[in-house]
């Protein structure tokens, strides 16, 4: 056999014939090495997974009774740490004075008389020449003393002689119990009418810092004096504006 017959016999072996004989051995080999690629893969994502989550790693605690609970922590070191909390201040809703019933009597009818239609009529006295009728005597209507008006809250008053204190206002102020324990301190501001007799008629808070204060204040804007206003030596209601300081440095 010629050398260059063996030759070629040798190289028909290789090349696209060789992969044609192979073709499918190395497709199997290929699919197979990249299935095993692919669930490595898988096992490493959730192998990773399951060691990084910390609670499906911690142990599970079943109780079956109360009994088994731990007892709760003591609360004799958190007593020191609470504070005082002062109480609401009431609130300033006045409560309607109810008094006792008392019964009144049905309206009793006058007694009228009604006259005897058989009697006969006395006839009218005479004097000179003719009757003289009688007519029933007329009666007088007295009128009251018309009242005058009070000034309204905000009118202007054109005064000479206005208001001033007898008494200071705030000798006469009593500090709420209350306030004073919580330490609150503010001041109230309110609107007086002041009477001619020099005594507060009425009084309107116009604001309070604490409803607490309300008050108090008004009872010693009721408890003032004062020498009333004038004009012309004429006494006037006027309405005017005062101002209730609560401190505790001033308080007896």
């Amino acid at each position: 056999m010629a050398l260059s017959n063996l030759v070629s016999e040798k190289l028909e072996q290789y090349g696209g014939i060789d992969l044609k004989k192979n073709e499918q051995r190395f497709f199997s080999n290929a699919l197979g090495i990249s299935i095993a690629i692919h669930l490595l893969l898988i096992l490493i994502y959730f192998g990773w997974a399951w060691f990084s989550n910390d609670d499906a790693r911690a142990p599970h605690i079943i109780i079956h009774s109360i009994a088994e609970l731990a007892p709760p922590p003591s609360t004799e070191n958190n007593q020191d740490l609470a504070q005082p909390v002062a109480p609401p201040p009431p609130s300033n809703v006045v409560k309607p004075n109810l008094g006792v019933p008392v019964p009144v009597p049905d309206a009793i009818a006058p007694q009228l008389t009604l006259p005897n239609m058989n009697e006969p009529t006395p006839p009218p006295a005479v004097i000179g020449n003719g009757p003289v009728t009688t007519s029933a005597p007329t009666q007088l209507h007295i009128s009251k003393p018309v009242e005058e008006a009070e000034p309204k809250e905000g009118d202007f008053v054109d005064v000479s002689d206005p208001p001033t204190e007898i008494t200071p206002i705030q000798k006469l102020v009593v500090y709420p119990e209350v306030a004073r324990r919580s330490g609150l301190e503010g001041d109230v501001q309110a609107d007086i009418l002041i009477g001619k007799d020099g005594h507060v008629k009425k009084v309107h808070i116009l604001k309070s810092d604490y409803d607490i204060f309300k008050q108090a204040a008004t009872d010693a804007l009721m408890k003032a004096t004062f020498t009333p206003a004038r004009q012309n030596g004429t006494p006037l209601d006027v309405w005017t504006t005062e101002v209730i300081h609560f401190r505790l440095n001033n308080t007896q």
